[in-house]
């Protein structure tokens, strides 16, 4: 099965952390939370996800390989070389930031419940981070 995301990839960041006072208890506790931006950005692969699956689609509950393609937009900084080098159809490699681990976190939770009941049964992941065009996310998950 494929799922194509639109847009350019994000990564998850971590969980962020503030102190709060209960209001029972009146004692300080630690609070984790998400930024708005993740937790939205997570809501819109789902309802993406959700859009492009076939009717009557059950989550999958067993061992699946997920294939991910992250496509960034190309770099205006680019030297002519890699211009012409990304213009003839070379595939160029994306080695900056985001970390591609980042990244699938992001993909993953966004898909949890909806392609597969946990994204633990995530058991091989094949994975690249590439300039193109489009920027978008490619999915394809196999049963194992």
């Amino acid at each position: 099965m494929k799922i194509i995301i639109p847009g350019i990839p994000q990564a998850k960041q971590s969980a962020r952390f503030r102190i709060q006072k209960s209001k029972a208890s009146q004692k300080d506790f630690v609070m984790s939370y998400q930024k708005k931006s993740v937790t939205d950005n997570a809501s819109n692969i789902g309802k993406t996800a959700l859009s492009q699956l076939p009717v009557g689609f059950v989550p999958y509950d067993c061992a699946i390989v997920a294939k991910v393609t992250f496509v960034f937009p190309p770099l205006k900084s680019w030297n002519k070389v890699t211009k012409l080098l990304f213009e003839s159809g070379k595939v160029i490699y994306k080695t900056s930031k985001p970390d591609v681990d980042n990244c699938l976190k992001a993909i993953f939770d966004g898909l949890n419940g909806i392609v597969f009941i946990d994204d633990s049964r995530v058991s091989r992941v094949l994975s690249e981070k590439i300039y193109g065009n489009e920027p978008r996310v490619e999915l394809e998950f196999m049963i194992l």
